[in-house]
């Protein structure tokens, strides 16, 4: 576990291991490169119930294992070490919260509460409802930081969800940032961020260095069990990621900004 500080430049908050490296990793190595200091908090940290089985759960750890029956108490704890691992590479610091992942969520009765592959993506069981309150609880106790990010939501997921309806409880004017892979399906953002309501938003651009970029690739890298989720190898990997740094920059030339001659993409946070 790592020693927090008192208070922090910068407070990120992850749904799930991977999420804040997979869209603000650009922006965090350039946020420590200048000795800012950087919380990241991973909010589904915890184990799942001994014993814990449904068909999403068992089909996933075959995959995160590479088609090894894994025990899901020690799936989540070689999860943990690879968000370790990944938020060394940018300098950042990780505090674990210890609830758990949708898919490990069972209700009242011991059935899953998300049992199936799209049920993550599907509507908010009325059974989870007191989950919000609990993670709320466990934010509003965190060290304070100038400046905090949430996940805008983009795909749907019920822990992105659950993440920004708590955090915008707790936190006063948060940043929030696109949750890629989910932007890049078409129209996904745009479900989210809908072009009428775009008025209400201020958008920031970040731009990245080619530095910056690599460091963001190298920590997703170690994200060794949740690679082939989305990406076929490493160089698919640093093939998407460039693909959506350059698609951020080009948002950002359409809506007339200009890009420094160093930028090889951007990352964008939203603000209201």
């Amino acid at each position: 576990m790592t020693e927090l500080q008192t208070q922090y430049d910068h407070l990120y908050l992850s749904p799930h291991f991977d999420d804040v490296s997979l869209s603000c990793g650009g922006q965090i190595y350039r946020h420590t490169a200048i000795g800012d200091t950087v919380l990241v908090v991973t909010l589904t940290a915890g184990e799942p119930p001994a014993g814990y089985q449904s068909d999403i759960v068992v089909n996933l750890h075959r995959r995160w294992s590479d088609g090894l029956d894994q025990e899901p108490e020690s799936m989540v704890v070689q999860r943990q070490g690879e968000d370790r691992e990944a938020f060394a590479v940018l300098r950042a610091d990780v505090l674990h919260l210890p609830f758990r992942d949708c898919i490990y969520r069972p209700g009242a009765d011991g059935a899953p509460l998300y049992p199936g592959p799209t049920d993550m993506f599907g509507a908010f069981n009325p059974a989870d409802a007191g989950f919000v309150d609990e993670v709320a609880s466990a934010l509003a106790a965190l060290p304070p930081a100038d400046r905090v990010y949430l996940p805008l939501g983009v795909g749907g997921h019920i822990d992105h969800g659950v993440t920004r309806r708590a955090g915008e409880r707790v936190f006063a004017n948060p940043g929030f940032y696109e949750d890629y892979p989910y932007t890049m399906a078409p129209g996904a953002l745009e479900a989210v961020l809908p072009p009428a309501t775009r008025s209400e938003w201020r958008p920031e651009t970040i731009w990245l260095t080619n530095a910056a970029l690599e460091a963001k690739i190298t920590s997703i890298s170690a994200y060794h069990s949740q690679l082939s989720s989305f990406f076929t190898g490493p160089e698919d990997l640093a093939a998407k990621l460039l693909a959506e740094a350059q698609r951020v920059m080009t948002d950002a030339l359409v809506d007339g900004e200009a890009a420094p001659d160093w930028a090889v993409g951007a990352e964008r946070l939203w603000w209201r």
